[in-house]
C-alpha cells in the first residue's frame, strides 16, 4: 500500500517551528513514527476510523491513546454533549449533573462510596495520594487514642 504523507510532513515542519518536537504530548511525537512512511497528523475520526490530513483512512487501533472506548464522533453521544453545551460549561459552582453522574457511578461500581472528578491523570494521582494520606493519618490518630 503506497500512501501519500506530503501534508503530514509539511505540517510537522510547521509545527516544529512553534512547538517543541511538533506536539504537546510526547506519546504523539513523530519520534514514535516513521516520518514519510506513516501518518503524523489526524484530521477527523468517525467510529473506529480516523483520517489523516492527507486524506488516508485508518482503523484507530490505539483509540486516542486508549481514552476513547466508544469511538469517534458517535452521533448519540455528540447530541447529548451539544445539549449540555447549550446549557453552559465550566461553571464556577457545582451543577446537578455532577451529583447525578456521581450517583450513577456509585450504583454501577460496587466498591464506590463517593466520586471525585479530575481534569487529568495528574489531578487523579494527586487526589489518590491525598486520600491515602488522609486515611493513614486518621488510622494513626484512632490508634493513638
Amino acid at each position: 500500500m503506497i500512501t501519500n504523507f506530503k501534508k503530514s510532513v509539511e505540517q510537522l515542519e510547521r509545527a516544529k517551528k512553534v512547538i517543541p518536537l511538533g506536539t504537546q504530548t510526547f506519546s504523539k511525537c513523530y519520534t514514535q513514527s516513521s516520518v514519510g512512511a506513516s501518518p503524523l497528523f489526524l484530521d477527523r475520526g468517525k467510529g473506529s476510523h480516523v483520517w489523516d490530513i492527507d486524506g488516508n483512512e485508518y482503523i484507530d487501533w490505539p483509540f486516542g491513546l486508549c481514552a476513547i472506548v466508544l469511538g469517534h464522533a458517535i452521533d448519540e453521544i455528540n447530541d447529548e454533549v451539544k445539549k449540555q453545551m447549550d446549557k453552559g460549561a465550566l461553571f464556577t459552582l457545582p451543577s446537578e449533573l455532577e451529583a447525578e453522574v456521581s450517583e450513577m457511578l456509585c450504583e454501577l461500581i460496587p466498591c464506590a462510596e463517593m466520586v471525585r472528578f479530575g481534569k487529568n491523570g495528574s489531578d487523579a494521582t494527586a487526589g489518590a495520594v491525598r486520600a491515602a494520606s488522609g486515611g493513614m493519618v486518621t488510622a494513626q490518630n484512632a490508634n493513638a487514642s
